[in-house]
């Protein structure tokens, strides 16, 4: 005869009355707690009056919207409701219920200070022997913003549609002046109509003037970038007393390309290249230490990551140590990023995109240049920054600094998109989106600074 261990949902239990009993001591939602009781609350509690109904505790607010994030929760409704179904949760709320809306509020009352929290997340790792600096290695991605790119319009089409709608308002109103009512469309509400396209042509009109500003201030950066090509090349020309290989770089122009995009749900995000398409994204960057924490991180509205090195440098707090050397793929590279670096960093950063080579090929290429560290050091005055790179890239210790990058900063942005499951910003607006992106950074931080807490 088989038997089975059925469900008897009609026993009655009793569960411990203390929440201390309800987890493990080993617990991510304890650790959670425990990170944010160490942070200093001075700025956040002055805001708050005092008087009228008592508000939840910050510190509770808080460490609910850490845990949610450091677990794949990021919705407001969905925290409260894991307030009730998740054990974690009741116990980081202490049996209390904050609703949606106060949990929202805070998030965005609080948002200014998400970025202090993360550097003081670090610091206190740092306390904890478990977040070091040394080499850190750069990356970036691309996050859907929380708009459609079905709501973007070109600047060619904004020029068109403007044309289009002015014609058609001056119909309008030779038809509201007319006397002649036999001229007057039947079932027409002539006013109606005429202020709905006097609005959506103003809207129209800022648009195009916010894409035009875009497009100056593209200009300027282009141009100073032009500007030291230039210079460089007749520089080099005069030194070698040779023309210069190569194309000459084309000089920029100061206005709108027709292609480039302007998206009325959010203005400040963009059309970007992504693994799946054409998306309206934010660019999303970290730097990661060999432990695959990340130290250092921002999102930007720029679809290029060339431009993002040195800032992402500067993102790391100075408190956590000193960088020894910055590692990054191809698209950071350029000649200002490896010159301009702030003193004591090494940059190592591919100059190409890198071949897929086997094992094999690598280890027995008898082709491959192997040079000493001291070379790195001689005066190197014939080559060219590209050339300096790759000879870099070929010195032993670097290269082998350099392949640990596809192991510790690419694996951090699959943990947060497949495993965390985020994937698309809660929030609009370029100061909005930085720093979610730094609170879901910091909401990593705290899973795996537990993970290392567990195992040291």
């Amino acid at each position: 005869m088989k038997h089975f261990v059925g469900a008897n949902r009609g026993q009655t239990t009793f569960m411990p009355y203390d929440l201390e009993e309800w987890l493990p001591q080993d617990h991510l939602a304890r650790f959670t707690v425990e990170i944010v009781d160490k942070l200093d609350f001075t700025r956040v509690y002055a805001q708050y009056r005092g008087t009228g109904t008592a508000a939840y505790d910050p510190k509770l607010l808080l460490a609910l919207i850490f845990y949610g994030y450091s677990t794949g929760v990021f919705s407001s409704r969905k925290i409260e409701y894991a307030t009730y179904d998740s054990i974690a949760f009741r116990f980081i709320s202490g049996n209390q219920h904050p609703d949606h809306d106060t949990i929202a509020g805070f998030r965005k009352r609080f948002l200014s200070e998400i970025k202090g929290w993360f550097k003081d997340i670090l610091l206190i790792g740092k306390e904890l022997g478990l977040v070091k600096l040394g080499n850190v290695y750069l990356d970036g991605t691309k996050i859907q913003a929380n708009a459609s790119k079905h709501k973007a319009m070109s600047y060619e089409y904004m020029k068109r549609l403007e044309e289009q709608l002015e014609s058609e308002i001056s119909k309008l109103l030779a038809i509201a002046s007319s006397t002649d009512e036999t001229e007057k469309p039947e079932k027409m509400d002539v006013p109606a109509e005429l202020k709905r396209r006097e609005d959506r042509l103003e809207k129209i009109k800022q648009a195009k003037a916010a894409v035009e500003a875009r497009a100056t201030e593209r200009y300027k950066q282009e141009k100073e970038e032009y500007d030291k090509k230039i210079k460089a090349r007749c520089e080099k020309e005069e030194k070698t007393g040779k023309k210069s290989r190569g194309k000459v770089p084309k000089e920029p122009e100061n206005k709108p390309n027709q292609t480039d995009q302007y998206n009325f749900t959010d203005p400040e995000s963009r059309i970007m290249k992504t693994p799946s398409g054409f998306e309206q994204c934010y660019n999303a960057q970290a730097a990661v230490n060999e432990d695959m924490i990340i130290v250092g991180g921002y999102s930007n509205e720029h679809g290029n990551d060339k431009s993002e090195f040195l800032p992402c440098i500067t993102s790391v707090p100075t408190e956590l140590g000193a960088i020894k050397v910055a590692v990054a793929d191809a698209g950071y590279f350029s000649e200002n990023n490896v010159t301009t670096l702030p003193e004591g960093i090494i940059a190592v950063i591919a100059t190409s995109r890198e071949s897929h080579n086997s094992y094999l090929e690598i280890i027995l290429d008898p082709k491959e240049e192997r040079v000493g560290y001291k070379d790195i050091q001689q005066p190197q005055e014939n080559l060219t920054v590209i050339e300096q790179m790759n000879r870099r890239l070929k010195i032993p210790g670097y290269s082998a600094i350099y392949k640990k990058r596809k192991q510790t900063v690419e694996p951090v942005f699959g943990i947060i998109k497949s495993v965390l499951g985020f994937r698309q910003f809660s929030l609009r607006g370029l100061f909005e989106t930085d720093n979610e992106w730094s609170l879901v950074c910091l909401a990593y931080n705290i899973k795996r600074m537990f993970k290392m807490s567990m195992t040291s």
